[in-house]
């Protein structure tokens, strides 16, 4: 990754006064991002990779496939169906493939010795002792996706040509200086010129492609509101873990011992894994809703700035709701301060929108903003 934070450190170019030109990538930073963001590059594993449903009986399932490099793959068999569409985040089981051979890869269970599964171009055939489950491959889409600004939004990213002078030359912790465009969306690295207070923010992003990773390496971004905030964004896609080793509570034990047979950790501490959607430092108490990575994927964000009396003490905390894919995974949560990495100095009563860069492996498109009196 370090080769594409390089590739990326770009050069600025002139501009007109009130308008900021995003910066133009090189031959190499553009042959690094269309790595992450070309589909046809990519081949069979972006295909087979994805979220599958099914029925054991009258009961439903659902099936979270996650590519992890190598063309081997791991699945999360959910009992009750998909996040947000049945499951409600308890019991489910874990699945790891080995490497895809002509189109298929078979499964073993690392939670029960009775269960195994096959994928293939027809879907996952699930295998639970005598009995087998096929479950065909779904592609969700947000309830928000495509969402129109209202008419009295400010509108920072969109519309028939988009462009960056919603966002100012600013650098930031990689030393980024100005926002990015790649074929019509805006990458990882931007900062608002306009402050806002209270407000809700709608932004639709994309996670780039890396299957050799593990959250947060996958994508790892965050977009801070008031430049102070983070709601974190990562491909946490069928991840019962995150890089702390923090697990889900309802995982079931493993059969083998991890260290030696699969890329699952073993449970660390008590805390739920943070996953997409999840503001930074904070646990996620929601099942995880991310969608799979080169899928268009929304954030609803809202936001109420800290108050502060005349002599400059905090009378209230900053309150930030947020829903990843229609689904809610913070709910009017009171931020005690600011989150790691953000703009530096004491909270205040306003403040930009910061699309954090982080080697910018996510895109955006359709940004807006509607401010609360």
């Amino acid at each position: 990754m370090k080769k594409l934070l390089t590739s990326l450190a770009l050069c600025l170019v002139t501009v007109l006064a009130g308008e900021t030109q995003a910066q133009t990538l090189d031959k190499a930073a553009e042959a690094a991002a269309k790595k992450l963001f070309d589909v046809q590059a990519i081949g069979i594993e972006l295909t087979l990779q994805g979220e599958y449903v099914g029925k054991d009986g009258e009961k439903r399932m659902g099936a979270q496939v996650v590519a992890r490099g190598d063309k081997s793959f791991h699945a999360l068999v959910l009992e009750g169906g998909l996040p947000g569409d049945g499951w409600d985040g308890g019991r489910y089981g874990l699945l790891e493939s080995g490497p895809l051979s002509e189109g298929r890869a078979e499964f073993r269970s690392l939670t029960d010795e009775g269960t195994s599964a096959i994928l293939d171009g027809n879907g996952l055939t699930l295998k639970r002792g005598d009995r087998s489950i096929v479950m065909k491959r779904v592609e969700r889409k947000s309830e928000t996706l495509g969402q129109k600004p209202p008419a009295d939004a400010i509108v920072l990213f969109g519309g028939a040509k988009p462009n960056v002078d919603a966002f100012e030359e600013r650098k930031d912790i990689e030393g980024a200086t100005a926002p990015v465009m790649f074929e019509g969306n805006l990458m990882a690295g931007a900062v608002t010129k306009r402050k806002f207070r209270d407000y809700t923010l709608h932004v639709e992003f994309m996670t780039g492609w890396e299957p050799q990773n593990i959250p947060w390496r996958r994508a790892d971004a965050g977009i801070y509101q008031l430049a102070r905030y983070e709601v974190a964004i990562g491909d946490s896609f069928g991840f019962d873990f995150d890089l702390s080793g923090a697990t889900s509570k309802s995982r079931p034990k493993l059969l083998d011992d991890p260290k030696k047979t699969t890329k699952f950790p073993t449970v660390k501490g008590t805390s739920d894994p943070r996953v997409c959607g999840s503001v930074f430092t904070y646990p996620s108490k929601t099942p995880n809703s991310c969608l799979p990575p080169l899928v268009w994927q929304t954030l609803d964000i809202d936001v109420k700035a800290p108050r502060f009396d005349d002599k400059g003490k905090k009378t209230s905390k900053a309150v930030i709701s947020v829903k990843l894919n229609g689904h809610q995974t913070v709910d009017k949560l009171e931020v005690n301060g600011p989150t790691p990495h953000g703009f530096k100095g004491p909270e205040t009563a306003d403040g930009p929108i910061w699309f954090e860069a982080f080697g910018r492996r996510v895109l955006y498109r359709n940004i807006w903003v509607l401010e609360r009196p």
